[in-house]
């Protein structure tokens, strides 16, 4: 942001002197009537362009977060009754179907955000093209001095740098005020700070070349770039700037993650060091630091609190089973919810130290007073690059191992109340996501425990238990039935004659034994998948097992079907069922049952079904 005024008076090299929380918006136009009044005009007047520009750009992510927040308290305030009316039902159909439906583009390997997420994003990028493109001129006419900032650029700079706060503190951190007003949680959020994110860059460049092109023009480029600090500290913020954006976009990120999060902090400290110097305390450009300083340091300092001061250092155990995964055990005092994450920093001498890792919780808290002893966080790890790498290689050389670790969170999940409300559960997962199902297993089964008997109606309740896993490896899928099945064995001391659930599980090995992975994968591509029948099928008195060799699931065809058997099958009290759609997989595996979900919200809007609530999760 280049100035309109004089604010000389010192020797001090990057800010002018007196340095000043606010700079003056007096004015003194010295042109003619007609210059000053189109100068002057809402659109281009620089003196006042913070508020015209940034206030506004302000204004509208505030609105879109109150939307949400307001959303969320009818949610959690509005009685049951209400929520079964069809005014209730249908919004809530309409605003899942939106949340959950996504588009694949296999070109590019990429699936996309959800249809209500990029409607989001298309309504965002039409207000800052509408901003910045729409008011006229984009450089001022040469028939006066009407001053040496170009109104484009001026408008760009200003938009950019409203987003600050909401880039930096609103989105970025973990534990955040956006996720406590509208309970979406903070992984969810990531898709609008990395959006927020490429808008600021792209307003910074937009900001940026018009000077460039200006003084090019006038014939003294060399000059300012030889004499004005204002350009060197541009260049200053863009540079990390550009780093950010550039090493953030999704297929650069996931193919140096590590050195990513390890050297991201530090390109952020730069960028912000030089964006304050640049913008010298123009008009209100301090403002939107101090907010953004204020609130990212109470949040910081909201989880550094819980992860230092009332979590404290943890011991975790690391043991490497059979199927290739790294299992890691933690004793705690931390209380957590079925499908939560955190966020582990293991204390070792090295480049790991700086970086956190989410990690998906595969066990269910336990009151200490009635299981007799701590409650354990235990993780299901599957040995990639870096950090997960080392881990498995230690845990390989000396059978429990331990690491002294830190643990921020717990973030995410799924509630107890929710979980007690599903009639029929339906639990997918791909991969290492098995240790996120076995969690969601002991979480029904404990629910049920609790509730299993008669309804209010007098009449028995029963539910339905769904659980599908799909890998390649036959080691992974022989660790997971012996978990699964000890789980389900277990059930049956739980109170009542029996677990409270009709249970199923489907195993399904993608991968055929003679063959690699790379042709496997191949053949499920051309449609071998789902074709084969079960070779191996186990039923007792509580489950039934179904094991699927070279098969993969039909999500698709699971949700339709779990879907119509609810419907067909309503609870004995007459109320429609309530499904709960529970997965943790792949990317492609949390597309098809995204998608899955939100063509089924069509079966809740026709009064099929009481409700369908899916939660999905990232990390494993």
């Amino acid at each position: 942001m280049d100035m309109d005024m004089d604010m000389s008076g010192g020797g001090v090299p990057w800010l002018d002197q007196p340095v000043m929380l606010h700079s003056s918006r007096q004015d003194k136009c010295k042109l003619s009537g007609a210059q000053c009044a189109y100068r002057n005009n809402h659109w281009r007047y620089w003196y006042q362009a913070d508020h015209v520009y940034a206030l506004n750009t302000v204004y509208f992510c505030c609105a879109v977060i109150a939307i949400f927040a307001i959303s969320n308290i009818l949610v959690k305030i509005c009685p049951d009754w209400l929520k079964r009316t069809r005014v209730w039902r249908t919004m809530t159909s309409v605003s899942r179907y939106m949340s959950y439906r996504g588009y694949q583009f296999p070109m590019l390997k990429y699936w996309s955000p959800s249809l209500g997420v990029t409607m989001l994003g298309v309504v965002g990028a039409i207000l800052f093209l509408a901003m910045t493109l729409g008011p006229k001129p984009y450089y001022w006419p040469t028939d006066a001095s009407y001053g040496s900032s170009p109104p484009i650029a001026t408008r760009a700079g200003w938009m950019a740098l409203a987003l600050l706060p909401f880039v930096l503190s609103g989105l970025s951190v973990k534990a955040n005020m956006i996720s406590v007003l509208t309970s979406i949680p903070h992984e969810k959020l990531q898709i609008f700070h990395h959006w927020t994110s490429y808008a600021m860059f792209l307003l910074a460049l937009i900001h940026t070349f018009p000077f460039i092109i200006y003084h090019i023009d006038k014939g003294d480029m060399v000059k300012q770039w030889k004499t004005s600090l204002v350009y060197w500290t541009g260049i200053g913020a863009i540079i990390p700037q550009a780093y950010l954006t550039i090493m953030s976009l999704p297929f650069i990120r996931n193919r140096f993650y590590e050195f990513f999060k390890a050297t991201h902090m530090i390109a952020a400290v730069v960028f912000i060091v030089f964006f304050f110097l640049h913008c010298d305390f123009r008009l209100s450009s301090w403002d939107y630091f101090i907010a953004s300083g204020i609130i990212y340091f109470l949040c910081l300092s909201f989880s550094q609190v819980r992860t230092y001061l009332m979590h404290g250092i943890h011991t975790a155990t690391l043991e490497l089973l059979p199927s290739g995964l790294a299992r890691v055990s933690v004793p705690t005092v931390i209380k957590w919810t079925p499908g939560q994450h955190v966020f582990v920093r293991f204390l070792t001498p090295d480049l790991h130290l700086l970086t956190a890792h989410p990690f998906t919780i595969s066990s269910v808290y336990r009151d200490p007073d009635q299981a007799g002893k701590a409650p354990e966080l235990a993780f299901y790890i599957k040995p990639r690059r870096g950090v997960t790498a080392r881990l498995a290689a230690l845990a390989a050389k000396q059978t429990g191992i331990t690491k002294k670790i830190l643990i921020e969170g717990p973030y995410g999940g799924v509630s107890t109340h929710h979980m007690s409300q599903f009639d029929t559960i339906l639990v997918i997962a791909g991969g290492s996501g098995g240790g996120f199902s076995l969690a969601m297993v002991d979480e029904a089964l404990r629910v049920s425990g609790l509730h299993t008997g008669e309804d209010e109606s007098g009449q028995e309740s029963r539910r339905r238990l769904q659980v599908v896993f799909s890998t390649r490896d036959t080691p992974m899928a022989d660790w997971y039935i012996d978990e699964i099945e000890s789980r389900l064995s277990q059930s049956t001391t739980l109170p009542g004659s029996d677990n409270g659930f009709e249970t199923s599980v489907s195993v399904h090995i993608t991968s055929k034994p003679d063959l690699t992975r790379s042709t496997s994968t191949l053949d499920s591509e051309k449609g071998t998948a789902g074709k084969l029948p079960p070779t191996d099928i186990t039923t007792t008195g509580s489950f039934s097992l179904n094991i699927y060799r070279n098969a993969r699931p039909d999500i698709p065809g699971l949700v339709a079907r779990t879907v119509a058997m609810a419907h067909a099958n309503p609870m004995p009290n007459g109320k429609k069922q309530r499904i709960g759609v529970l997965v943790c997989g792949p990317a492609s595996m949390l597309h098809d049952t995204r998608n899955a979900a939100a063509l089924a919200q069509k079966r809740t809007f026709g009064g099929e079904i009481e409700e369908l609530y899916l939660h999905s999760e990232s990390f494993a």
